[in-house]
């Protein structure tokens, strides 16, 4: 009994469950220390489909007070899967380039999500429509505006989050059941959850927001427009997010897409936007970024080391006050 209580307690240390929260490290490398970060990401939008006619949301409010990348890239050797693993780990294997479900992709390698709990920080990866709280299988269908695709949950694919098993009797709680979480129930488009977690300031330092495949402009769910889609997600959420108790003078909402539409669209070329207290408004980045910029960025931001590929990215540093 006394080993079986031992082994328990070092599994919840290493997942960061059992220790007292900690103050966020400062900023880096010209990065500002974050406080909480929400990541909200679209599906296969390029760059020039962002226009007021499309995205009005976007281009009018986001751009004008926050600031506007220009120039960030997806990795086009990758379909949707690889581009969310490689924003939070750096890198990406070829089987989660090719979409393949988390049984078949499962790799133990440094994440973010790792590293804040190792520091006793909480994450939370929502995912609009999941039928219930780590869900490794897809569902809901475009006429109930219900999506979702177990491929746009990055947090499933890591060994240590989703996979193996204490002592469920004493320790039920594993991190993936705890904080990879629907955003409400399965009905259409609901975020009543994550809305809820947003006026209690119960959400973590990182916040990987992912609507549905309506929502996220992936799918037409009874509209012509799959842009506008997305914008008019952000147009209702990124509000409630600023109002939260949470975000304070120092959360930071960062808003991109996994990858580009296809041709004659440039399917390599998304816009990455940002907002909040720390962001410099109206600042306008042109430098190539990537999503293992991004990576990077996220670290040095919470005072964590950058992963894999992301140790020799650029830190995006223009757009911060």
């Amino acid at each position: 009994m006394l080993l079986r209580s031992a082994l328990i307690l070092t599994a919840l240390l290493a997942f960061g469950m059992a220790s007292a929260p900690q103050a966020p490290a400062a900023g880096v490398d010209g990065v500002p220390a974050f406080g909480h970060v929400f990541l909200i990401v679209g599906e296969n939008t390029s760059y020039e489909q962002i226009t007021p006619a499309h995205a009005p949301f976007l281009t009018g409010t986001v751009k004008a007070q926050g600031a506007w990348l220009t120039n960030m890239h997806s990795f086009v050797k990758s379909s949707s899967l690889g581009q969310y693993i490689a924003m939070v780990s750096g890198q990406y294997t070829a089987c989660e380039a090719n979409n393949d479900l988390p049984d078949h992709c499962h790799q133990r390698v440094p994440n973010l999500f790792s590293q804040l709990a190792a520091t006793g920080r909480g994450w939370r990866d929502y995912e609009q429509s999941m039928p219930n709280a780590c869900n490794p299988v897809d569902g809901g269908a475009a006429w109930a505006r219900n999506i979702y695709s177990a491929h746009h949950n990055p947090a499933l694919y890591f060994r240590g989050l989703q996979g193996g098993r204490v002592d469920e009797a004493i320790a039920p709680a594993l991190p993936c059941r705890t904080q990879d979480l629907p955003m409400g129930t399965t009905g259409p488009d609901d975020t009543s959850a994550f809305e809820a977690a947003l006026r209690n300031g119960d959400v973590g330092a990182f916040n990987l927001v992912v609507p549905n495949d309506c929502e996220n402009g992936h799918d037409l769910c009874g509209t012509h427009d799959r842009v506008r889609q997305f914008d008019d997600f952000l147009a209702r959420e990124v509000p409630k997010i600023e109002s939260s108790p949470a975000f304070g003078t120092d959360g930071t909402i960062l808003i991109t897409w996994d990858e580009g539409a296809d041709p004659p669209h440039d399917p390599g070329h998304v816009l990455l936007a940002a907002l909040g207290p720390l962001v410099r408004p109206g600042a306008v980045d042109r430098a190539r970024r990537d999503h293992y910029g991004l990576e990077r960025t996220l670290a040095e931001g919470f005072g964590l080391a950058p992963l894999a590929h992301a140790r020799h990215a650029s830190s995006i540093e223009s757009i911060w006050r």
